[in-house]
């Protein structure tokens, strides 16, 4: 027996999140519930309080929906709507609820929510057992418990797969592409609508009860951002292609477990309303695996007595310190959360402090362990603005403190380092750690509110977060830290006053720290929305074998002077290499690369010479030497592959490190150019193997923001494809890239299939549109250099067979370089490339 009690489309008025115009105001919701019941005795004898009363339930439903029940979530209103549903009357054995929201997204008729609840699920139990009545013998009764437990099983198998899942709907989302393969229509974009279902694992009753957030992979506006990127830059030729890469993104980049995508071309057909292709695909149909069940918590508004805030100003820092040390005696908990902690600070030496404070985090934080890193930023001061400016970056720490503990060893922190707590609100300070995220978390004590209070009004706090992962959800505003940033950026009066620099010198002495600056730090902006002017890197090498001018430095005087021509001609870095890396080449040894370079570095240093040196070595033993000698930087053409020590010896001595793509060594690299498991993309390829040394480098502890990017132009590349490289280099650093026509459908006519990393197969649905790159890492605002100077392939371009002679020719490479975004440029010949790069930087960068 299947009986039901429906009502279709109730129309109610309250104020649940944002709609579509980002407001948080009363809006129409359309509710649909199915209310499951047996209505074998109201059949009978013709009285409706015998049956589940339509009128009362459509009258306890409004009173629920527009009561002031300050949810935000459609998922929690939907639990809400159920609850109502099943608890006016025990005959409402379960419901199946679907909310809909028609302002709730502005290019889609409405998103909603559907599930299924029983009463046993809602309430804990069904309620109470059957009581015989006097009236009743014994097997009549039996027979009424039957027909009772008959009742629920049925209400409960009607629930289908929505046993196990609930659903978010996104209905007829609306927009512009290019997708066909007629001639007007690779011309022209078209409207293409577009039927979203995330299938999502249900929560338990537990999870349920006061839950109002939502894990990020059941947003909806997260996974709209998301298909909406993809589907207006897209370019397929198949509906089914699209179809294919919106499940692909949705899983891999929201995290969302299951998803069906119906896709509708209405301008396909004439005489239909439209074709339309419908697929469904899981995690495991790409090889994905992670823990989509990660809860959301809603901690009390009620502060605790243990967590009343401090008198800060009088703060006990020993008894402080005491405290949190003694956390590291306490039981680990088993659970790992992931906290999200910004970094600021403007007094002193303010790199050297960003720099103390995270390794405070990863010696002094009990517990924990510090993942990940921003990039660093420069920011007007916000709020009190007669102070100096602040140096602002964010951290990611897995830890097994709970939110107040970590706030205690924070704070602990920050007065080891002198904070001093006594200063007004919002001035100047030494350190300023706070906690953004907290897991899922949305708590508010007297000490701590997470998420950040006033995160979604600061850039200096957002664009960072947003470098470690720009798809957090802030579960307060109903968006994403990517979503506030650029909100803040496009949207707001917001002063756009923070520019994303990269140290490129260290200062090296600070007799009296409380007194110390960063006037000797060379703090620059190397991203082109704020750059104007090319850094040029010198080349001084100590060799004797080098491709272009292996001997002409080969004593100290010779050295020094060439350092100094270098400089006069317009050199913002030296680069320093003290062993060939010509095609070809031997490798020396350390210490006979140790005995060409320290010198050298030790006289420039002496000379009174203050420009940034940069080596150019693969050794840590190298590096490590020539740091001590007073390099700044190191230039690895390896990107850290090649000695195993390195990448720790940078993360250890905080120092800028331009890591390089590079296959092999200088003696195997030319015949290592192959990229045909890239479908023959040189820029695919190496976007994908440079990803996975910057993850590398990452993971041991490397800071974000001294990595600067370099593609290694003729170092396992052929002579075309150093050209395409130049002619695509914005690609390098982009969030996502398209398969070049050519490459693509030279793979596709040979194997029918494209291939990705490692061959393997992703059934045609990168031919047209993004690729699926699966990056160990997104490149994006990475600072890129560019060492194209005197080289192999200029010379073949030019019939030039001396290096020396390829000036002009470098020059080409320089304005290529400068247009597609490079920061830096390396080259032998400083007063010419000077003249090029100038020009170039008015056309390009101003």
């Amino acid at each position: 027996m299947a009986d039901k009690i429906g009502l279709d489309d109730l129309q109610v008025r309250t104020v649940l999140g944002n709609d579509c115009w980002e407001r948080n105001k009363p809006q129409p919701l359309l509710i649909t519930v199915e209310i499951h019941t047996s209505i074998k005795s109201a059949g009978i004898t013709d009285k409706v309080y015998e049956s589940v009363h339509y009128g009362v339930a459509s009258k306890a439903i409004t009173a629920f929906a527009e009561s002031d029940h300050g949810l935000q979530s459609l998922e929690a209103f939907a639990e809400g709507v159920a609850g109502a549903c099943v608890g006016f009357s025990p005959r409402a054995l379960a419901a199946r609820v679907v909310v809909r929201k028609p302002c709730g997204l502005l290019h889609a008729e409405y998103v909603g929510v559907e599930i299924f609840r029983t009463r046993k699920e809602l309430l804990g139990s069904w309620g109470g057992d059957p009581i015989q009545q006097e009236s009743e013998d014994a097997e009549a009764f039996a027979q009424r418990v039957l027909e009772i437990e008959n009742e629920r099983t049925i209400a409960e198998s009607f629930a289908g797969s929505l046993a196990h899942e609930d659903r978010i709907l996104v209905k007829t989302l609306s927009l512009s592409t290019i997708l066909g393969v007629n001639v007007w229509e690779r011309h022209y974009k078209q409207v293409v609508k577009f039927d979203l279902t995330l299938h999502n694992p249900k929560m338990s009753a537990a999870e349920a009860a006061g839950s109002d957030s939502v894990a990020r992979y059941c947003n909806y506006r997260t996974v709209v951002e998301q298909v909406t990127e993809l589907v207006e830059k897209s370019t397929y030729r198949t509906v089914e292609a699209l179809a294919t890469a919106i499940t692909r993104t949705t899983i891999k980049q929201c995290k969302v477990p299951k998803i069906t995508v119906r896709v509708m071309k209405p301008n396909a057909l004439v005489f239909a309303a439209w074709p339309a292709v419908e697929i469904t695909r899981c995690a495991a149909d790409f090889g994905v695996t992670f823990d989509s069940r990660t809860g959301s918590c809603v901690a009390s508004s009620a502060a605790s007595p243990a967590s009343k805030s401090p008198n800060m100003s009088s703060l006990d820092v020993a008894s402080l310190q005491s405290a949190v040390a003694s956390l590291a005696d306490e039981q680990p908990s088993p659970a790992l959360h992931s906290a999200y902690i910004a970094l600021g600070t403007n007094v002193g030496d303010r790199l050297a402090n960003l720099h103390c404070a995270l390794d405070l985090l990863r010696t002094d934080l009990p517990k924990s362990h510090l993942v990940e890193t921003s990039f660093l930023y420069e920011t007007a001061p916000m709020y009190v603005t007669d102070q100096p400016a602040f140096l602002n970056g964010a951290c990611l720490v897995k830890t097994e403190l709970e939110p107040i503990q970590l706030l205690d060893a924070l704070q602990a922190i920050e007065a080891k380092m002198g904070r001093d707590y006594s200063m007004y609100r919002n001035g100047p300070r030494v350190i300023d750690l706070d906690i953004l995220f907290y897991d899922e978390l949305v708590m508010k004590t007297d000490r701590l509110i997470i998420p950040h209070l006033l995160l979604h009004e600061r850039r200096f706090q957002l664009a960072p977060l947003c470098d470690i992962d720009r798809n957090l959800m802030h579960y307060r505003k109903g968006k994403t830290t990517g979503a506030l940033h650029r909100h803040l950026t496009t949207h707001s009066n917001v002063p756009n006053d923070i520019v994303q620099v990269t140290p490129l010198k260290l200062r090296r002495h600070s007799p009296n720290p409380d007194q110390a600056s960063d006037s000797g730090c060379i703090l620059r902006p190397l991203l082109p929305s704020h750059q104007k002017e090319t850094i040029f890197m010198g080349i001084l090498n100590c060799t004797p074998d080098s491709f272009s001018d292996g001997g002409d430095h080969d004593s100290l005087d010779a050295a020094v002077e060439h350092a100094r021509r270098l400089i006069e001609a317009g050199a913002d870095i030296i680069d320093i290499g003290g062993q060939s890396t010509r095609p070809g080449a031997t490798q020396v040894g350390v210490d006979e690369e140790i005995r060409r370079i320290v010198p050298v570095i030790g006289r420039i240093r002496e000379a009174g010479i203050e420009t940034p040196i940069s080596v150019d070595t693969f050794y840590a033993g190298v590096a490590a030497a020539a740091l001590d000698a007073g390099a700044d930087i190191i230039n690895d053409v390896t990107g850290g592959s090649h000695d195993a020590d390195m990448l720790s010896l940078v993360a250890q001595r905080k120092c800028p490190y331009i890591l390089m793509h590079m296959r092999g060594d200088p003696s195997t690299m030319t015949s290592m150019n192959d990229y045909s498991q890239y479908d023959g993309d040189v820029v695919r390829g190496t976007r994908f193997e440079l990803a996975q040394r910057v993850r590398a480098a990452l993971d041991h502890g490397v800071p974000r923001w001294n990595i600067i990017l370099d593609p290694g132009i003729g170092f396992a590349k052929e002579g075309a494809q150093n050209f395409e490289i130049l002619r695509r280099l914005p690609e390098l650093t982009a969030r996502n890239i398209r398969a070049p026509t050519a490459a693509a459908d030279s793979a596709a006519s040979k194997t029918g299939k494209t291939m990705g990393p490692g061959s393997k197969e992703t059934d045609g649905d990168a031919e047209e549109g993004f690729i699926d790159e699966d990056l160990a890492t997104e490149l994006v605002s990475y600072p890129v250099l560019v060492g194209s100077s005197r080289k192999r392939f200029i010379g073949a371009a030019t019939g030039k067979k001396d290096a020396k002679d390829r000036v002009w020719g470098t020059a080409a490479t320089v304005t290529a370089a400068v247009q597609g975004g490079a920061a830096i440029v390396r080259v032998h010949d400083v007063t010419e490339m000077a003249d090029v790069a100038r020009v170039s930087d008015h056309i390009y960068r101003r």
